[in-house]
Formats: C-alpha cells, structure tokens, sequence
C-alpha cells in the first residue's frame, strides 16, 4: 500500500502549523510526497451579515484585505523557506474564503490528497474562528486522514486505539506501514470500559484480549516491533493518558472510533484524542 502521495498542509502562522511544516518535510522524505502548502486569508467582516451590520466604507474593508493578505503571503513565503532548506519543492497557494475550514475541506475533496496536515489550533483573531474549530470542523469533516500536529515532530513511538471496528483496522494499516517506514515500535492499545468490565469482568477482558490479538496478528504480519496494552475505563480519556505517561510522539486512531457501551456516539472517542491529546494524532478514515 502506498500512502501518501498527495499531501495539503494547511498554515496559519502559529506555532502549531511550524510543528506541521516539520511533520510534512518527515513524511515527504520517507513517503516521497507532493507536498502543497495553503493559507487562506480570511477575516470577520467577509461575512455578508457583519459587513452589512457594521458597514464599513468600501476603503476600510480593502484595506483590512490587503493587511491580511500581506500577513498570509509573510507565512507562506516562511513555510517554502522551510522546505527549502530540506532542498524540497513544494507547490504553495494563498487563497481567499470566508470560512477557512470549508476551504480547506473543498480543496482535499476536488484533488484528492492522501493526507492533510494541520496545527491542533487556528489563531485567527475572531472568536468565531478561534478554539480549535477549524482544526475540529477539518478532522470531523475531512475525506482523508488527517494528522494533527501538537508538540511532537518524531515517529519512533506509535500508540495505536484498536476497538475491533472498521475503521480502527484500517487505522492500524496506516500504523503499520508508518513504523516499517519510520522504523518505530508500537504499542496496540484497547480500553474497555470500566463500568462494562465491573459488571462483566472475564468476558469484557477476553473480548478485549481478542481484539488485542486480532490486531496483533496483522502487526506481526507486518513484520513491526510492538506491544499490546489492555485497559479498563473510559475510552479517551485512558488513551490521553497512556501517551502521556508513556511518552508516545504519535496516537493514531480511526475515525469513528467506538467502544462497548457507546457504540452510538459516532467519532466521539476519536474527537476527544484528537482535540485534547499533547501528542500528535492520525485521524483515518
């Protein structure tokens, strides 16, 4: 399986998306990737609503334009410099949109990238845009994996979420294929939930041991380095906590992942890693 031939990097001049810029030129190199990097320059007062309430002359709206596209250009000039230096080329774009999730999400959906990368959050001044909904609305949203870039930049330490789902095992390809070309070791982590497994410990631990060595199996196959982890409570807040304790560069999980008891709360697990991990996260669709 080849990953990640077409790779969107979105910027937005925080620190998080320098951390994306390092995480992309890793996965270029080792993966050969056709990187693109995006900004889009967007503000309050493009919103048809608030310009008509505010009403600003014609002057001042082209003028707060111009301040925010000369900003967006000042990031991407920053972010070709990056990979410049790695000696690798990059196609860069500075785009315009009222919503810059939207935009984003309409730019992997029309040319079919294998991967996007972001910051874990968007510092545009407006509250409307602003507490990590952009990264949010992108990983909730977004037609490929996403990887959300957070303190780490290093692939040598992989916890990966496995619940027996499609889209975990799916997820665990990606793993695979990940620590080959990283060579890093990983650990295979699935929680059971606490309130389950007081109610009904021997048969919710070995529902859990057999999912455990189902995914092994096909780590093995893999020819990878790993571990397996079984765990009781809830869901994400034990995977949190496991790659914090244990020092983990990357969680990667599925898209909709799921537990015993909550099976109906579609992405709930994989929302709550991804928004409040301190590790990098691969969300796979």
């Amino acid at each position: 399986m080849q990953l990640f031939r077409k790779v969107l990097v979105a910027v937005d001049g925080s620190h998080s998306c320098f951390r994306a810029i390092e995480l992309a030129v890793h996965f270029a190199r080792e993966f050969g990737s056709e990187v693109t990097v995006i900004h889009v320059v967007s503000h309050d007062f493009m919103h048809p609503e608030l310009k008509a309430h505010h009403q600003l002359p014609s002057l001042i709206l082209h003028e707060l334009d111009t301040a925010y596209q000369k900003a967006g250009r000042k990031i991407i000039r920053a972010a070709e410099e990056h990979f410049r230096e790695e000696n690798m080329e990059i196609k860069a774009e500075l785009v315009r949109a009222e919503d810059p999730a939207e935009k984003v999400l309409q730019m992997v959906k029309k040319s079919d990238y294998d991967l996007l990368i972001i910051g874990n959050n968007s510092e545009i001044r407006f509250k409307r845009f602003s507490l990590g909904s952009v990264a949010e609305k992108i990983s909730l949203y977004a037609r490929c994996p996403v990887l959300i870039a957070k303190r780490k930049t290093e692939v040598k330490k992989l916890l990966m979420a496995v619940d027996g789902s499609e889209k975990a095992n799916k997820a665990l390809e990606y793993a695979i294929q990940l620590c080959r070309q990283f060579g890093a070791r990983m650990t295979l982590l699935h929680v059971e939930e606490g309130e389950l497994f007081r109610l009904e410990p021997k048969v919710t631990k070995r529902v859990g041991e057999q999912i455990l060595a189902e995914a092994a199996g096909k780590v093995k196959a893999g020819d990878v380095a790993f571990d397996i982890r079984l765990e009781f409570g809830n869901p994400a807040r034990t995977i949190l906590q496991v790659a914090k304790e244990e020092d983990y560069d990357l969680i990667v999980v599925g898209s909709r992942g799921v537990s015993s008891v909550k099976r109906f709360l579609l992405g709930s697990i994989s929302a709550d890693v991804s928004m409040h991990a301190q590790r990098s996260v691969l969300i796979v669709r």
